[in-house]
């Protein structure tokens, strides 16, 4: 696979890019800014790189460390900080409405692997050094791409397990935080009658609700990052979770969960009828008695799942023995 063609296939068809960071960054089109040095890597919803600045001047050596090994290394000459790019098989979106439980796990990933790194844990993940600029060395490292169950194979991701704890504010875990506290929030605000007269209005209070809670992190996310978020939320919140609109969803999951747990009930019923009857083809002289036993069961469900088996079965096993 080559790496370099998979980096400019999914480059942003309009992204952030600069050749100076302290002159101000602008909007530019793709083939403008794989002409910049430093450039946003990902879509503002898609992640299809995890990025990580190794802000030392032996950032190098961990090419032969211990560690799961980057895509793409891409170092400064002058001072030898860099930049590891790890690309994703499929890219984690972070849009209101995706999977929350797919974001909390690549955003433990994101914390574990900046820890295990080494790595700045303020870095906003906006820009990085564009590997295809002649300004960088860089280091075509690894040809396959990673999914995250192998990248969470070198971490230790026990300590972010308890869903109920907040990640740490670092990387992607200030994202996932900031993504699940205004979510909740916004929710509340929206069910509220008569709260706000407009979507606009709305908006603009869950705007300001992300900036404060934005102000929270040390370092905060780029304004860019959390007014993005904010829109999405509050676009999401306020077509789906308005007092009427709630009550509806409310009833279209617990249509959901009855569906699910019929299935779930009908799948035990099945694997149940089967252990029953394996245990009576291999033991011919058993009781229904002795088989309700065994699977704690009362004789009549034994009794039941035989004859759905054997159809042309014509009365319960004896019960003498």
């Amino acid at each position: 696979m080559d790496i370099e063609q998979v980096y400019k296939e999914r480059f942003p068809l309009h992204a952030y890019a600069t050749d100076d960071v302290s002159r101000g960054i602008r909007m530019y089109s793709q083939d403008l800014a794989l002409k910049k040095a430093i450039v946003q890597h990902n879509y503002k919803h898609s992640k299809a790189w995890l990025v990580y600045d190794i802000d030392r001047s032996d950032s190098g050596e961990l090419l032969n460390a211990e560690v799961p090994q980057p895509n793409i290394a891409i170092f400064n000459p002058e001072n030898g900080h860099g930049h590891f790019l790890y690309g994703l098989e499929k890219p984690v979106h972070n849009y209101n409405g995706a999977s929350q439980k797919a974001l909390r796990y690549f955003g433990s990933i994101d914390v574990a692997l900046t820890e295990l790194l080494g790595a700045d844990p303020g870095y906003s993940k906006l820009l990085s050094k564009n590997p295809t600029h002649d300004r960088w060395i860089t280091v075509y490292r690894r040809y396959e791409l990673y999914d995250l169950d192998e990248l969470a194979d070198y971490l230790d991701l026990e300590k972010y397990r308890d869903k109920r704890k907040r990640l740490p504010a670092i990387g992607y875990g200030r994202n996932t935080t900031l993504f699940e506290r205004l979510r909740q929030w916004a929710y509340r605000e929206r069910r509220k009658e008569q709260a706000y007269l407009s979507e606009e209005m709305f908006l603009e209070a869950v705007r300001y609700h992300a900036l404060v809670l934005n102000a929270e992190f040390q370092p905060p996310l780029p304004h860019a990052e959390v007014r993005a978020t904010a829109k999405s939320v509050a676009r999401w919140t306020w077509a789906n979770m308005s007092p009427e609109g709630f009550i509806e969803r409310q009833r279209r999951l617990g249509q959901k969960g009855t569906v699910i747990a019929a299935a779930m009930r009908t799948a035990k019923a099945r694997e149940l009828r089967q252990a029953i009857a394996e245990t009576a083809k291999q033991c011919p002289s058993i009781t229904q008695a002795d088989i309700a036993a065994m699977f704690n069961v009362r004789r009549e469900t034994v009794n039941r799942h035989l004859r759905e088996v054997y159809r042309d079965y014509r009365g319960p096993l004896s019960d003498k023995g």
